[in-house]
């Protein structure tokens, strides 16, 4: 394993498109929250902004909001692996590192490697931003209470790279599974949500993305919706067993895809 680690870190240390990629998923997640509380901070009347109890980066809110944030510009890391994967069809490299000793599974082991690394980087810098937020910006003392929704992130960014793993194993090209990968994560997801809401109930929310989504409101939206007499239609539990069923269901089928198709 360490080895494999080696070896995909050669290919990375002196690849500027990464570390390009990387610069702007850890943009991604801290300029929307400067520019939010620059927002609720400046220019939301304070009337609108006690509708929480407290600001939304205070301690414990500062937690779902950083998370909730996130989950709406995690594909960015999705961009990145499916970069990386399609590289090493588009160069042949898959076939040199089985030439030179891998079995096939080791190079998805290779690439499982990345969901784990990225999804770590995305975890920490959002674990950063809300010690940054709550600890500077926030009025309030330091609590774990609600950190779960940082971990729910975690998951859901998870998913989200199992999703460009398997299009960018099916695919191989970079421009179309680019193109595919957003189109699903913009456009199709939702419209198959809305259809499935409308036509089949509260199971529309059980798709891949659209589970995270579920378990990661904006705070302000939440309690909107609470004050409403609006009640989440499935437990917490039930969004997170389908999501790691939809990273098992997407693993299996690169491992399958890899083990059966010509090299």
């Amino acid at each position: 394993m360490l080895q494999i680690i080696k070896i995909e870190w050669l290919k990375v240390k002196n690849y500027r498109t990464f570390w390009v990629f990387i610069a702007l998923g850890l943009l991604s997640i801290l300029a929307p929250n400067f520019i939010i509380h620059d927002v609720f901070a400046r220019r939301i009347p304070k009337e609108a902004q006690t509708l929480l109890g407290q600001s939304i980066y205070d301690f414990p809110t500062v937690w779902q909001t950083v998370s909730s944030v996130g989950s709406y510009t995690s594909g960015i890391f999705g961009l990145l692996l499916i970069t990386l994967v399609t590289n090493e069809f588009t160069y042949k490299t898959h076939r040199q590192n089985i030439i030179d000793g891998w079995e096939r599974k080791d190079f998805v082991i290779s690439k499982l490697f990345w969901i784990v690394t990225l999804s770590l980087v995305a975890f920490l810098t959002s674990l950063i931003t809300v010690f940054i937020f709550g600890g500077f910006y926030g009025k309030a003392a330091f609590s774990l209470e609600n950190s779960h929704y940082i971990l729910y992130y975690l998951l859901q960014v998870v998913v989200s790279l199992s999703l460009a793993l398997f299009l960018a194993m099916v695919v191989k090209r970079t421009g179309l599974a680019i193109i595919l990968f957003i189109g699903y994560t913009m456009f199709l997801e939702q419209l198959l949500v809305f259809i499935a809401k409308r036509n089949w109930g509260n199971i529309g929310g059980l798709f891949p993305l659209q589970a995270g989504d579920e378990l990661l409101p904006f705070p302000i939206v939440e309690k909107v919706e609470k004050l409403a007499g609006y009640q989440a239609p499935y437990d917490s539990q039930v969004y997170l067993v389908v999501m790691v069923l939809y990273v098992g269901l997407l693993v299996g089928l690169v491992f399958t895809r890899m083990l059966r198709t010509d090299l």
